[in-house]
């Protein structure tokens, strides 16, 4: 098996982890909760510095402990890294993480874009991923994930249909979105229930719609 880290490599995911989880608490703690999540260059300004660190430390470590190795042959030294993750120097994370942190939330904040946009412009057709009970009263608090099919659209009043069916996590809706099924007729009861694109966007914004599929 191979080794995940070497030397004091296992410190990286432990400083990254530990330094995001501390600033969110003290950030909600002191300025609200939901702060962090909702203020994008908090999260950037925690990333500079947390990478910052990390570059320092792995900088400090490797230059003191650096494993020199010389050429039976030609007498050719070569340096490698006493500390590493992955097989790379603690330092080089401090590059990486960064860099997959801002893919994923560019890649989030365009999948955003886009929901507002299906929002705020609905189409026939249309499937909405829901928490049933943050839309509807008296609905089951453990099964409440489920999905709205847009069966017609009237200037500002959007018609749709809710799935007969209701999972207890997200991942059973996606996975029914995934496989068609959420498409099919027969997955929707004959209730019908108008909304407003005011109602609709509300809805997104407190996590009632949490994801909009059009093919």
């Amino acid at each position: 098996m191979l080794p995940i880290w070497k030397g004091q490599g296992w410190i990286t995911p432990v400083i990254f982890i530990a330094f995001f989880v501390d600033v969110q608490l003290v950030v909600d703690y002191f300025m609200g909760d939901g702060f962090y999540s909702d203020n994008r260059w908090i999260k950037v300004i925690a990333l500079v510095a947390v990478a910052f660190l990390v570059g320092v430390i792995g900088y400090l470590l490797n230059s003191r402990d650096c494993i020199i190795q010389v050429d039976s042959e030609t007498g050719k030294k070569t340096k490698s890294p006493a500390h590493t993750l992955l097989f790379l120097p603690i330092e080089v994370w401090a590059i990486i993480v960064p860099c997959i942190f801002l893919a994923v939330d560019y890649f989030n904040a365009e999948q955003e874009n886009k929901t507002l946009a299906y929002l705020a412009k609905p189409e026939v057709n249309d499937i909405y991923a829901v928490d049933f009970t943050k839309i509807f009263k008296n609905e089951d608090p453990v099964y409440k994930y489920g999905s709205m099919v847009v069966i017609s659209v009237n200037l500002n009043v959007i018609e749709v249909q809710s799935s007969t069916h209701a999972y207890d996590g997200k991942s059973g809706v996606r996975k029914d979105l995934h496989n068609g099924k959420a498409k099919e007729a027969f997955y929707y009861a004959d209730e019908v229930t108008p909304f407003n694109i005011r109602e609709l966007l509300k809805f997104h914004e407190n996590g009632a719609i949490f994801s909009v599929h059009r093919e």
